[in-house]
């Protein structure tokens, strides 16, 4: 067990006008917190509880990168019981929403963690000058804005913004995160703001925060980033407006994330948009008095049906190839083409292409090409190891009634639903398989059940 405490400084990050936020473990410091809070300080939030949850998002984002899966927990090599104390303004309220808030992030993470709360006796946020970055353009007032919308720089969150200044006469909050420590994210939003801010003018303020934590850690397995990410959205979101929407644009097949294999359930597989999370922790949020709607308003569609129906199919035409969906973007070492932006093999690249396929685009380049046979269909290598799992997905052509089944097994969901989300899955692979079939050579398509 890890027992973790968030300690509050009183002097401050003169840059940041936030107080040094530092983390010890049993008394010896692991890091001080990384947070770009100038750039947040013009949303004028007076809601405390908002800065608390950011503070807490942000300390499991940090523990999650520093404490190394490896060798802890049960020796399963993944899980890790970790407990955090953190000062907050409201103890009890805190306390309160504390069984939901642990629900929530353990189901996340695939962790066990617990939370202790204690009085916030010092000011966190410091007086000072703000947003110095943004200050060279016109910059739309809080009071004029009416969503928020969480912006990572993939084709997903660019989908879900453009829908909804589409589709209606929003004015929108655009909420992105990066890490010091990974810098793509942050160039990826930046290149796609420009194109949006001329697309849509006065309607558009964006806010790319830097959070992580010095010294950096080591641990790269991330599942808490989203919460992170909402944790922003929603500091965002409360100084809008205690009913402003926050938007997290996930599409449903990466949103239930449907074990290709068995090894992959439980918490070998990613709920970073899952419903279940996002259900339980919107509960937590309300019981601390945050009631802004959590939504996500493409986890109905798979990746093809999110780029299809796109309200504005000219200007993502223009756009997608700026976005980046790879997840593992930074392990080049055995990419066919190292100057590509994306790996092609990991499963939010597979998704990525057959979408893409489905609309006559797939002309992007990518690290190996899953259709050329640059990944090896029976190897062991780590590399390859999501695209062989989709291919033995494919090959066992699973039927409803065993998808709805092993979404269950996978985590809580609305079983009046089940179905919606077999369709959902069953469509996402047919997307993958049409890729395949008409562009694998004949050992992928061997490998993925179909007749050659």
């Amino acid at each position: 067990m890890h027992h973790v405490e968030l300690r509050v400084a009183t002097e401050a990050n003169r840059h940041e006008g936030v107080a040094v936020l530092t983390l010890y473990e049993t008394g010896a410091r692991l890091c001080d917190l990384d947070i770009q809070y100038s750039l947040l300080r013009d949303l004028r939030n007076q809601n405390a509880v908002a800065l608390d949850f950011l503070m807490l998002a942000s300390a499991v984002y940090a523990l999650d990168k520093t404490i190394l899966r490896a060798g802890d927990g049960d020796g399963d090599g993944w899980t890790r019981d970790i407990s955090l104390s953190v000062p907050v303004s409201d103890p009890s309220r805190w306390t309160n929403a504390a069984p939901e808030l642990q629900e929530a992030v353990t189901f996340l993470t695939g962790d066990r963690w617990s939370f202790a709360f204690a009085p916030l006796n010092r000011t966190v946020a410091r007086p000072g000058q703000a947003g110095r970055r943004w200050r060279r353009q016109a910059v739309l007032p809080i009071r004029a804005l009416d969503t928020v919308c969480l912006f990572s720089g993939g084709l997903d969150s660019l989908v879900g913004a453009i829908d909804r200044l589409e589709r209606t006469a929003s004015t929108m909050l655009l909420i992105g995160h990066h890490d010091a420590k990974v810098a793509g994210p942050f160039a990826d939003q930046r290149r796609l703001i420009e194109p949006l801010r001329s697309a849509y003018p006065q309607r558009l303020r964006p806010v790319f925060l830097r959070v992580g934590q010095k010294p950096a850690g080591d641990e790269i397995t991330l599942r808490s980033r989203s919460l992170l990410f909402i944790a922003l959205g929603m500091y965002g979101a409360s100084a809008v407006g205690p009913h402003t929407e926050l938007l997290i644009p996930e599409n449903g097949t990466i949103a239930l994330n449907y074990p290709l294999t068995p090894s992959r359930r439980g918490s070998c597989s990613t709920r970073t948009a899952h419903p279940y999370f996002l259900n339980t922790l919107s509960g937590a949020l309300r019981s601390l008095g945050i009631v802004n709607p959590l939504v996500n308003p493409l986890g109905s569609k798979t990746k093809g049906q999110v780029v299809q129906d796109c309200a504005n199919s000219e200007l993502l035409g223009r756009l997608t190839g700026m976005t980046v969906s790879c997840a593992k973007r930074n392990r080049r070492g055995h990419w066919k083409r190292t100057t590509a932006r994306e790996c092609g093999e990991c499963m939010p690249c597979v998704y990525r292409r057959a979408a893409l396929h489905r609309l006559a685009a797939d002309s992007e380049v990518y690290g190996n090409d899953i259709c050329a046979g640059e990944v090896e269909v029976l190897g062991d290598d780590d590399a390859g190891r999501d695209f062989r799992a989709c291919l033995s997905l494919l090959r066992r052509r699973p039927s409803a009634q065993e998808v709805m089944n092993t979404l269950m097994a996978s985590g809580p969901l609305d079983v009046a639903r089940l179905p919606e989300y077999a369709a959902l899955v069953l469509g996402a692979m047919d997307e993958v398989k049409h890729l395949l079939r008409d562009k694998g050579i004949p050992d992928v398509r061997r490998a993925a059940g179909m007749t050659v």
